[in-house]
């Protein structure tokens, strides 16, 4: 008898424990999103007017079928956004609304232009155009 009690126990033991761990892991995806919006602007020539971006953004827009060289940062904002909650964003006379979907997924509308839902994890990258041909708005999770 004290084996299958034994049993049980540990039975019940590692359900609980299971549960737990069920309700930490959707309680971290329901978390705050720390995000990073970057204006980027592409040239060919030396730029006096911003930063260059940091080596994994330059690594990601170097893949895509774009035609600059180099690429600068010229207006950035770091924010929070809770989960199923909406920030609105104005970077270069750009309108922006960046809305948490939950799980690392967000919905960036950039007003008068469409929107776009993405996954959005730490090692990801969102990149769009904005309004001129060489400029970009990179949205990431931020560090």
């Amino acid at each position: 008898m004290s084996t299958s009690f034994f049993s049980a126990t540990r039975l019940a033991c590692a359900a609980l424990g299971l549960m737990l761990l069920a309700g930490a892991t959707a309680h971290a995806a329901d978390k705050d999103l720390k995000l990073e919006a970057q204006l980027v602007v592409g040239s060919n020539d030396p730029q006096t007017k911003g930063t260059p971006v940091s080596p994994q953004v330059e690594k990601k827009l170097k893949r895509l079928p774009l035609k600059w060289g180099s690429y600068y940062v010229v207006s950035s904002q770091q924010f929070s956004v809770a989960k199923d909650d909406s920030k609105q964003l104005l970077l270069g006379g750009s309108e922006m609304v960046v809305k948490n979907l939950g799980g690392e997924r967000v919905e960036l509308t950039l007003i008068n232009r469409g929107k776009i839902t993405q996954s959005l994890r730490k090692d990801q990258t969102l990149v769009t155009n904005v309004k001129d041909e060489n400029s970009f708005v990179v949205l990431r999770q931020a560090d």
